[in-house]
């Protein structure tokens, strides 16, 4: 079953490195093709001062670069669908439409709106570590109601680097979610413990050089103290793994594409019925 979405799915799904002016990789997502567009989590709009962006698919082992394009980080967001982000969050738009990737597949979307509970699905996503992609499988375990969207609860191991992957139906290889990373409950915790983290630095400044001890300032210690305390938060933060998940349901992107007109130039990859099993 898996070994069948793999071969249908992989050439599909997109890696996306962000790289800061010196050309040192900070942040990794994942997106997946679909038409001339890139599907991805709207995370992609809240990078810190990324300068350029790595648009990459993968071969078949998940680890080699089939096409790849790097443009700047202001072209990257000049590509972004304008005026949906303010009336569909979770997930973002960009126009992918180079030549290099024209004959990368695309995947399907799935037409449905219900998901039943215990149905089996797969995530095939950035490993941020390694710089590549996998497949992790598992099953939809609820549903959850954020902010007036009805989410997918999923089952399966996911990594930051997941965020904006496609949760694929593993019976039928079509797309039902898109990985929010920014929905998961420990992000929620994060941003506060940021929050405090920055107050305490700017309540610090404010008494920075009025003490002196030794030739010491004990504010500037306290201070130094907060910022490395920021930077083990933001990397615990980054390589930190989940058991479970979830995701937006593919029927918010579909309201937003006129699907059947862009049906009728996609082109899907066909996996024979004779593939081994895992």
């Amino acid at each position: 079953m898996y070994q069948k979405l793999w071969n249908k799915c992989y050439g599909g799904i997109c890696v996306l490195n962000f790289y800061s002016l010196k050309g040192i990789r900070f942040e990794s997502y994942t997106g997946f093709k679909y038409g001339r567009y890139l599907i991805t989590t709207d995370d992609v709009e809240k990078i810190d001062r990324p300068y350029e962006v790595e648009i990459g698919f993968m071969k078949e082992d998940g680890s080699t670069l089939r096409e790849s394009v790097k443009i700047t980080y202001k072209d990257f967001k000049n590509r972004m669908i304008k005026g949906m982000q303010e009336s569909y969050g979770g997930f973002a738009l960009v126009d992918i439409d180079f030549p290099q990737f024209d004959n990368i597949p695309s995947l399907k979307l799935s037409n449905r709106d219900t998901f039943a509970v215990g149905s089996p699905v797969a995530i095939i996503g950035h490993q941020w570590e390694q710089n590549n992609i996998a497949i992790k499988t598992g099953i939809i375990s609820s549903h959850y109601l954020h902010q007036g969207k009805k989410l997918l609860m999923y089952d399966v191991s996911t990594d930051r680097g997941n965020a904006g992957a496609p949760l694929i139906d593993a019976e039928t290889h079509e797309v039902i979610g898109i990985i929010g990373h920014r929905l998961s409950t420990i992000h929620e915790e994060y941003k506060a413990l940021m929050n405090v983290i920055n107050a305490n630095i700017e309540s610090l400044k404010l008494s920075e050089g009025k003490l002196n001890i030794n030739d010491i300032d004990p504010i500037q210690v306290l201070i130094a103290n907060q910022y490395q305390i920021k930077h083990l938060a933001q990397e615990v933060f980054r390589k930190a793994s989940f058991t479970f998940g979830y995701a937006l349901p593919i029927n918010y992107v579909c309201e937003f594409f006129d699907i059947a007109e862009l049906e009728k130039d996609i082109v899907y990859i066909k996996v024979s019925n004779n593939n081994d099993e895992f």
